[in-house]
């Protein structure tokens, strides 16, 4: 029996795409139906994605492909009164968090289309899905630009990665703001002591929507990070936003379960400069979700180089990678 497979199974009547590593007693199921969303991880016996309780709720509930999983987010975070200019154009975004905000984007809630899967000993198991602006002109009525975005993830050696691919397909510069949002399974209500640590460089002020109120500067909780900081404390809806050190830096994150002895481990790519901390209140989880720019960057008084406002040329292809995996403490 082959230690990797990549199946697709019917659950709640929706096609949902599972990933295996017998070895590592590892899972990762995917739903793309409702934005390709990693929906579930486990490796090693831990889980590290929380789960909605329903799937039909992915993609039938307004909010609940944002609150779920791993939303794939285009744009990250909000958009005051969804307006905002780039090359002289002006954009007006549809107010899916009214009255005032456009949330997240849409790709996060629409159908995907599965390319390809498999699964072998050397290359593990794997699934490609992509997502096309040109085949929803509903989209393109308000975002006029022909994007397509391929997202991979491998599952190998107990290590889910994710490669992700975006596209300008179309003869104009594009708008570009992209970012993750992974909900993390956290154990708040076990006493478990948990200790976070991320590469922060500085922190951003910013409301509890994660509106930027000045620019970043170190801070103590910034400083604090590099050699981690207790999460206990952190408040539901709780909000940071963080600028990551530079490109030459490791932007790995890890959660740290110091009584269950093991750590979740998110690599980021150093394409990502901010990263968001987020609390729900909803589910015991906890998110670290990298940004390409930072919330509402192309409405913000500050330089692109401050902000990570920037625009996708024609032809262009922008490529990430990121990675999940569980590692025993020392």
């Amino acid at each position: 029996m082959s230690r990797y497979a990549a199946t697709c199974e019917i659950r709640e009547g929706l096609k949902v795409i599972v990933l295996t590593d017998a070895a590592c007693k590892a899972t990762a199921e995917l739903l793309p139906a409702a934005g390709n969303n990693l929906y579930r991880f486990e490796s090693k016996g831990h889980p590290v994605i929380m789960p909605p309780v329903s799937l039909l709720s992915l993609k039938n509930e307004p909010f609940d492909a944002f609150k779920y999983g791993t939303p794939i987010l285009f744009p990250p975070n909000r958009v005051k009164r969804g307006r905002f200019s780039f090359r002289g154009r002006q954009y007006s975004l549809p107010l899916n968090e009214p009255p005032d905000n456009h949330l997240h984007g849409e790709i996060s809630s629409r159908g995907w289309e599965v390319i390809k899967q498999g699964a072998s000993d050397h290359g593990g198991a794997s699934v490609t899905s992509c997502f096309h602006y040109a085949l929803h002109p509903e989209l393109l009525e308000y975002f006029p630009h022909p994007l397509s975005f391929t997202v991979t993830y491998r599952l190998f050696e107990g290590r889910l990665m994710m490669d992700t691919k975006i596209r300008n397909d179309g003869e104009d510069e594009a708008p570009f703001a992209f970012g993750l949002h992974p909900y993390f399974s956290i154990p708040f209500k076990s006493g478990e002591q948990l200790a976070l640590k991320v590469p922060a460089a500085s922190e951003w002020p910013v409301t509890n929507e994660a509106f930027v109120r000045g620019t970043p500067a170190v801070t103590p909780f910034s400083q604090a990070l590099k050699e981690g900081v207790s999460m206990t404390d952190y408040p539901r809806l709780g909000c940071s936003l963080l600028a990551l050190e530079d490109e030459e830096a490791d932007h790995t994150c890890r959660i740290e379960m110091k009584d269950s002895g093991y750590a979740i481990t998110y690599r980021i790519d150093r394409k990502f400069p901010f990263l968001v901390l987020f609390r729900p209140d909803w589910a015991e989880a906890y998110s670290l979700e990298p940004y390409t720019s930072v919330t509402d960057a192309f409405n913000l008084p500050y330089g692109h180089e401050l902000t990570g406002a920037r625009g996708i040329g024609a032809g262009e292809e922008i490529r990430f990678a990121t990675s999940l995996a569980v590692e025993a403490l020392v």
